[in-house]
C-alpha cells in the first residue's frame, strides 16, 4: 500500500474506532499528527535503511517486524499513559498497526499467504535485497495495477469518512470548511 492509503486505512480504523467506543470523531492536533506519522512510521525507518543506507535487505524488515512493531508499542502505550497523553499513543499505535495491516490486505486478498513472511523477519529472510531503489525511482515507476488501486479505494473512502468527520484537525486549527454532509443532514449517515 502506498502513504495515502495507509494514511487512509489508519484513519478509518481509528475513526471507525471511536465511534464503536461511542467517543466521537476524532480531534486535535496532536492526535492527529500522531496517527499520521504512525501510518508511516514503517516506512519511514525501513524505506530509507534499505533502499538509501542499505542498511536493511528490504524495505519491509526491521519496523515492519513484530518481534520490533509489538515491543515498540507497547513502550510507546505506556510512555503516553504515563504522561497523560493517552489519546496520542493510542492514535499512533492504531497507524503503525493499520500500516502492517495495510501491507498485507491485498496480497492476502489474492490467496498470497507468503507476503506475511515479513512480519516475522528475520525468522524468514526477504527475497533479494532492494538496494537497487531509490524512493523517487520508485514513484517514477508506480504503475496503476489492482493493488495499487485498491489503495487509492481505500484512500477515497478515507477522505469522504475524514470530511464528513469535520475534517480534523483542520477543524481544530480554525479552519473552516464548507457546510460537512452531517451538517447539512443533521448528523444522519
Amino acid at each position: 500500500m502506498l502513504p495515502w492509503g495507509h494514511a487512509a486505512l489508519g484513519y478509518l480504523l481509528y475513526s471507525y474506532g471511536l465511534r464503536f467506543r461511542r467517543a466521537g470523531p476524532p480531534t486535535g492536533l496532536a492526535t492527529m499528527l500522531a496517527l499520521a506519522v504512525g501510518t508511516q512510521f514503517p516506512d519511514l525507518v525501513d524505506k530509507p535503511l534499505s533502499w538509501t543506507f542499505q542498511v536493511l535487505p528490504g524495505g519491509r524488515t526491521l519496523a515492519h517486524t513484530l518481534f520490533v512493531a509489538v515491543p515498540f508499542l507497547l513502550a510507546v502505550l505506556f510512555v503516553a499513559r504515563r504522561v497523560d497523553r493517552r489519546t496520542v499513543g493510542d492514535a499512533f499505535a492504531v497507524g503503525y498497526a493499520s500500516h502492517l495491516l495495510g501491507d498485507t490486505l491485498w496480497q492476502l486478498s489474492q490467496g498470497n499467504v507468503e507476503v506475511l513472511a515479513f512480519l516475522v523477519w528475520p525468522l524468514i529472510p526477504v527475497g533479494e535485497p532492494e538496494y537497487d531503489y531509490s524512493i523517487v525511482e520508485f514513484f517514477l515507476q508506480l504503475e496503476l495495477t489492482a493493488g495499487v488501486a485498491f489503495g487509492l479505494a481505500v484512500t477515497a473512502v478515507g477522505l469522504v469518512r475524514w470530511w464528513r468527520d469535520g475534517a480534523p484537525p483542520l477543524s481544530s486549527l480554525g479552519v473552516e470548511l464548507a457546510a460537512t454532509p452531517e451538517e447539512t443532514t443533521g448528523g444522519r449517515d
